[in-house]
């Protein structure tokens, strides 16, 4: 047997049989699945090391280092994209089960400008109650940063940069206007903690600098550009207002007073690569901005420009509002979830085909979502599996079942055939 794992989340796979037509076997080398009429192999995985055993055994037989039949594999943090467990199911077939999981690459690119904290434009109803206490736009981003990434760290590799970065100033000067040459903290698996670690804590009050948003999300295209990986890699974009801090703007007029058209470009370019990039805009105003000397662009609506970088992202929403245009912290959080979800594929390939496809059994995070005789008929309003497009080659988990697998990547797929124990 051989077995493979190279995973993000933790994905238990089940396979069960039938038996042997009621032929005759010597004692000796009866087989488990003769004896028991159905075989489950389990593989369990949950984080990125490559596990082989290429040992060869029958049930009953055991073998010092060597993996028994039923036994779990654990491994360390997922880099790679597959399983798989070749098994011998006797009348159903010698088969290869090869389940390719979704690990997407995702970096977040944060606005971290003076205006996430100035006081009073740098303050919301975070919590859409007139009744309480206003709070820092940034103190809304960190919370649902924190949310988010603690959520979705065992189903996505994510980084995370800052525009500007840490070291900027609230000077009019290309000073106000610094982001690191690579990213606060590049892609990994399970990289929550060294996000939440990389940025200003979510009371601090102290944040500086303008809105060099094409640095910043330049910086993350040139990251994700780095990974080499099949796995599909996203840039989610958080900003409170429109670009300035062009680079190799001649003057410091242009530099904080003028839009920096350079942002669509630089996201449709990602975009052509196949890389989406997803754009939410916090408290953003439809109102033109003026004209004064303020460092912010002049005569700019930012609500326009947010909705012209969403289109060049692919991934704009449909309607009026293109970008996620979020006026309070419930409602950022509530974007980032439903990306976030976006995201995550919860399409799952099987490969080969089950011969029995009413009698393939479905759990998900411990739930069990019955077989393929009891699936959903329509996946927008009813929780649990149905086979993609009508076809066996997929399924397609619904409702609860989608969200707890792209919150737990906790999936257990059993094949069984009629009159299987």
């Amino acid at each position: 047997m051989q077995r493979s794992a190279r995973l993000l989340t933790f994905l238990t796979l089940l396979v069960g049989a039938c038996g042997d037509k009621g032929e005759d076997s010597d004692d000796s080398t009866t087989t488990m699945a003769s004896v028991s009429n159905s075989v489950s192999i389990s593989v369990s995985v949950s984080v990125s090391q490559s596990v082989s055993d290429t040992s060869d055994m029958t049930a009953g037989e055991e073998t010092a280092g060597d993996t028994e039949i039923g036994e779990t594999v654990p491994t360390s943090t997922p880099t790679g994209d597959m399983s798989s467990t070749t098994f011998d199911p006797n009348d159903c077939g010698e088969a290869q089960i090869n389940i390719p999981i979704v690990t997407p690459s995702v970096m977040l690119v944060l606005d971290k400008s003076g205006s996430m904290v100035t006081d009073p434009s740098g303050y919301w109803d975070h919590d859409n109650d007139p009744n309480t206490p206003t709070q820092t736009r940034w103190k809304s981003l960190y919370t649902t940063v924190d949310f988010i990434v603690n959520t979705f760290n065992n189903s996505m590799n994510l980084g995370m940069n800052l525009f500007p970065s840490k070291a900027a100033k609230a000077v009019y000067t290309e000073e106000a206007c610094v982001v690191n040459d690579t990213v606060e903290v590049p892609v990994a698996p399970v990289n929550a903690a060294a996000i939440l670690a990389a940025m200003p804590g979510a009371d601090d009050t102290s944040l500086k600098g303008g809105t060099p948003s094409a640095r910043g999300v330049k910086a993350a295209l040139a990251e994700l550009q780095s990974i080499d990986t099949d796995q599909p890699k996203f840039m989610i974009l958080v900003t409170d207002g429109a670009a300035n801090c062009q680079e190799g703007a001649p003057t410091t007029e242009i530099l904080f007073e003028q839009y920096d058209e350079q942002l669509a470009s630089i996201v449709g370019d990602a975009f052509a690569e196949n890389i989406p990039t997803y754009v939410i805009g916090i408290g953003i105003s439809m109102t033109p901005s003026g004209s004064s000397q303020d460092g912010n662009p002049d005569n700019t609506n930012a609500y326009e420009r947010l909705n012209e970088v969403a289109l060049a992202g692919g991934v704009a929403r449909e309607g009026a509002d293109k970008f996620f245009d979020t006026q309070n912290q419930l409602e950022l959080q509530a974007a980032l979830q439903e990306i976030s979800m976006q995201i995550l594929s919860c399409t799952i390939p099987l490969d080969p085909l089950p011969v029995y496809p009413d009698y393939v059994e479905v759990k998900v995070n411990g739930v069990d979502y019955g077989s393929g005789k009891e699936q959903v008929t329509d996946c927008e309003t009813e929780s649990g599996w149905q086979y993609t497009d009508g076809m066996t080659n997929s399924i397609t988990l619904c409702g609860d079942a989608c969200t707890a697998f792209q919150m737990t990547g906790a999936l257990d797929a059993q094949y069984r055939c009629p009159n299987s124990g």
